[in-house]
């Protein structure tokens, strides 16, 4: 009965009906069931819906039947990082400690993980325990340098009376604004009296008054980016030098230089390779062994977005991660509801251990000379910036499906499908590629023109970079059956960041295309908007589809007298907009006459030229030709 629920949740998925998927996939009961692999293969399913609970769930559900398999571990633990349960995470390597108590690779593990969460100590006495049980003297060096981190004597700069900044009242509006995070929440740092540091949540929002004591040096806070839908207002590179060279370099001043100018490089080579894309980045020291890079972002993209422009950004680096670590924030494309995820220290704030203040600094790597003023200076970067920065090194990459990586399982489990329900796909980047532009496809820009429904998924696509798999496929079964459809199909995938690969076109699809009650069954969410109600001529087509309005166009044999491109649908989307609120206006403005023709004749029997109301005073105002007017004073 589950092996039934499971193959067909994975038909359902298969097939793009989504919803319907998750319902299935919630009424299973695999508890029972005690077969790993059965719940690796829920797992798998599951997380392509997005149902990432149940991922967890059945991820514990295989280690209870099969407690030796370390990569079910690892991915459980990725899970726990991804909803920021850091001690969940950490659980799952001190499990696999146990079970493999000679595996240096595990420690290494955990001692990341504890180290990102500012667990040094901890952190510490994990490292300890691999060198007395595997002799690696790689473990050593990690103490050192933790050590190093932690000392009780370790020099600390005090602040002096001209490292004051005293922030005025619009300065911590912009500072505020440009580090706005998570709603309601923000971090402070604190430290130990043995020298280890960690942040605690303060679930209060970040005022004015936060940022001044912040700036003051009062607290150094720490902001979580991921706002509560799931978007944010920065994206930020957190470049830092390895822990374990830190012991090695700062006992010489000249290798300390010499480490710290090579990370200044790398930070330099991402503000030129945001600067080809016209965003802008600004570079922060951070006060001890690192750099930070900020792209402000002029209006909120979905952290899933900002993670992948920041990820491609980094793609084109060339350093050694020997010699420079780099973190992107967001470090989560999402985070559930309930969870905060990781959080990013703000500039201007004093280093905890160093005592030194974070500044921005210019490419010479010196200070602009009045931070805040500087604040009021900073170009934000587009949001059109960051999708074509994705769109351009959104190169689709297809992998050769064996029954393994099938999204049905294996051949056996293959669901049927209607012939014409089906398409070519294949590896765009094997397919000869010739220069496509829309705005010259006289058959796709018609089709837009008529078909509302299939606009409004291009202009989503112009918009947000974004595709869902509904929507993927109401272009296809549509759109691939024009001339150049496999072409248009193509350029629009390739302008999502959310695009699955195998999707692309190799040639034009035969059979019947979607039909329209198919398409509103699948986009209800943009059909109930709009208007999806063409009329067909029901004697001659009794399959109504958009394709109808190409043969239209084919019958008529009248080229269009302009290029439509999709700006130029835009403004028909716009244009049509404007002309329904003139009309409401007209509509509105007649139905006002009429109630102020009442609302004279009530004033005359009244004797009134003025009323209160509880807007305000309501005025007749009588004209020497007799007409009257009213005015609202509120």
């Amino acid at each position: 009965m589950e092996s039934e629920k499971l193959y067909r949740v994975r038909e359902l998925l298969y097939k793009g009906q989504i919803e319907l998927a998750k319902a299935f996939a919630k009424q299973r009961e695999t508890q029972p069931v005690e077969d790993s692999a059965f719940h690796l293969k829920w797992a798998e399913v599951l997380e392509n819906l997005n149902l990432f609970d149940d991922v967890i769930f059945e991820l514990n559900l295989a280690i209870r039947d099969d407690p030796k398999n370390p990569e079910t571990y690892k991915k459980l633990s990725e899970l726990y990082l991804d909803q920021g349960n850091v001690d969940k995470a950490a659980r799952c390597f001190y499990s696999l400690i146990k079970q493999e108590p000679l595996n240096p690779k595990h420690y290494k593990t955990l001692g990341h993980i504890l180290e990102n969460s500012s667990y040094f100590e901890k952190a510490a006495k994990v490292y300890q325990v691999a060198y007395e049980r595997t002799k690696d003297e790689s473990f050593n060096k990690l103490i050192r340098a933790l050590d190093f981190l932690n000392a009780k004597d370790s020099k600390k700069e005090t602040v002096q009376k001209e490292d004051l900044i005293i922030p005025n009242q619009s300065q911590l509006v912009t500072f505020t604004a440009l580090f706005s995070g998570r709603e309601g929440v923000y971090a402070r740092q604190w430290s130990s009296p043995t020298g280890e540091t960690g942040y605690t949540p303060i679930h209060e929002p970040f005022t004015l008054k936060a940022s001044e004591n912040h700036i003051l040096g009062n607290m150094t806070a720490g902001i979580y980016p991921v706002r509560i839908d799931n978007t944010v207002n920065f994206i930020a590179f957190d470049l830092d030098l390895p822990k374990f060279l830190i012991s090695k370099l700062i006992t010489s001043e000249r290798l300390w230089k010499s480490a710290m100018e090579k990370l200044n490089q790398v930070s330099l080579k991402i503000v030129d390779i945001a600067s080809s894309f016209e965003i802008p980045i600004y570079i922060e020291d951070s006060g001890f062994k690192g750099r930070h890079c900020w792209i402000f972002l002029d209006m909120p993209v979905q952290a899933g977005v900002a993670k992948k422009a920041g990820e491609m950004i980094i793609s084109q680096l060339k350093y050694s991660s020997s010699e420079v670590m780099i973190e992107i924030f967001p470090k989560q494309g999402f985070v559930k509801q309930g969870s905060l995820g990781n959080l990013i220290k703000i500039p201007l704030g004093f280093h905890k251990k160093t005592g030194k203040r974070s500044l921005f600094v210019q490419p010479s790597n010196e200070p602009y000379p009045n931070q805040l003023n500087f604040l009021e200076t900073i170009v934000k970067a587009s949001k059109k910036s960051i999708y074509s920065l994705i769109q351009k090194f959104n190169a689709p990459v297809y992998q050769k499906p064996d029954k393994e990586n099938l999204p049905w399982g294996t051949h056996e489990e293959k669901p049927s499908i209607r012939s014409n329900d089906s398409f070519n796909r294949t590896n765009i980047s094997a397919v000869p590629q010739t220069l496509y532009e829309p705005e010259n496809d006289q058959q796709l820009q018609y089709l837009l023109m008529k078909c509302s429904v299939i606009s409004n998924i291009v202009e989503k696509v112009e918009r947000e970079a974004m595709i869902n798999k509904e929507e993927t496929l109401v272009i296809i079964h549509s759109v691939g059956h024009l001339d150049n459809g496999p072409d248009a199909v193509n350029y629009f995938l390739r302008r999502c960041v959310n695009a699955d690969p195998s999707n692309f076109m190799k040639s034009k699809l035969k059979g019947n295309p979607v039909s329209c009650p198919k398409i509103r069954a699948r986009v209800p969410d943009i059909t109930s908007k709009i208007d999806c109600n063409c009329k067909f001529d029901t004697m001659v087509n009794m399959y109504p589809t958009p394709l109808i309005h190409i043969q239209n166009m084919s019958a008529q044999k009248q080229p269009l007298s302009f290029g439509l491109g999709v700006e130029s649908i835009r403004f028909q989307n716009v244009l049509q907009d404007y002309l329904k609120l003139r009309k409401q206006i007209l509509e509105i403005n007649i139905s006002l006459s009429k109630h102020e023709k009442s609302l004279n004749e009530v004033f005359d029997q009244a004797g009134l030229d003025l009323i209160q109301t509880p807007m305000g005073q309501l005025k007749r105002i009588k004209k020497e030709d007799g007409t009257f007017s009213f005015s609202l004073e509120i």
